[in-house]
């Protein structure tokens, strides 16, 4: 309970300033390395008042002068700093939910450091969305996207979405399997309190898309899907069936 305590306060203390720098620096260039470190900065504080002990593996694979797709399993809010603060090598924009563009302060920060936000309810919206991340991209951008749209309640992962894939088709850059490995037992959406623990980025194997179809999104989505289940928990589920969220 004390540590839940403390990360909200560290949240607060931590966001306002940091955000705040964000917005200012955007001003100015909304694609400066400044952007970058200060968005780090916020992950690492978060992750260190959570009391995690990050690790990863196979962060080589990511190469830093290159851009991908990164597509992750969801259990935690955690989520989100673990990656910021795991994979430092690259410039990182999320694909979020558009609630999260409505905080005061945070949520003007990260539209004005160009994430993406996504309204999954709303179709036109849901396309203008896949635009602008295939701006972000063409800017210089790694994307991070959760395919099964939101948190998982369960230890188990949800169906996967195309959208991600299709995007990786789209821009045809190289998609990045991650595994978020501990967040669940850190903070997950059935916890009320904040545990400490240790939690591991995995990297997968990366799957090229160049000179790829639209028909070869099932394959990218169930490849991916097999390889975080096995980065999780040592093997792979059958696949599960794929829903389009955004159009072809």
């Amino acid at each position: 309970m004390l540590r839940t305590f403390w990360v909200a306060i560290a949240a607060v203390f931590v966001t306002i300033p940091l955000a705040s720098a964000v917005i200012l620096v955007a001003m100015f260039s909304t694609s400066s390395p400044w952007i970058d470190k200060i968005v780090r900065l916020w992950a690492r504080s978060l992750v260190r008042a959570a009391g995690i002990d990050l690790h990863t593996e196979n962060i080589d694979a990511i190469k830093p002068d290159q851009r991908y797709i990164l597509v992750g399993n969801h259990y935690s809010y955690f989520d989100i700093p673990c990656v910021f603060a795991a994979v430092s090598q690259q410039p990182i924009r999320f694909m979020a939910k558009q609630s999260l563009f409505k905080i005061p302060i945070f949520g003007w920060s990260i539209a004005r450091a160009g994430f993406i936000p996504i309204d999954r309810k709303n179709r036109s919206k849901a396309k203008q969305s896949f635009e602008l991340a295939v701006e972000r991209i063409r800017k210089g951008n790694t994307i991070v996207i959760f395919p099964e749209e939101g948190r998982s309640r369960e230890q188990t992962m949800r169906e996967f979405k195309s959208g991600a894939f299709l995007l990786a088709l789209k821009s045809g850059r190289t998609i990045v399997p991650i595994a978020i490995d501990g967040t669940w037992d850190v903070y997950n959406a059935k916890s009320r309190f904040i545990r400490a623990g240790r939690v591991t980025v995995k990297v997968g194997t990366p799957l090229p898309t160049e000179g790829l179809k639209v028909r070869d999104k099932e394959r990218l989505l169930t490849e991916s899907r097999a390889q975080i289940q096995t980065m999780l928990f040592g093997k792979a589920e059958g696949p599960a069936p794929a829903a389009s969220e955004l159009p072809e």
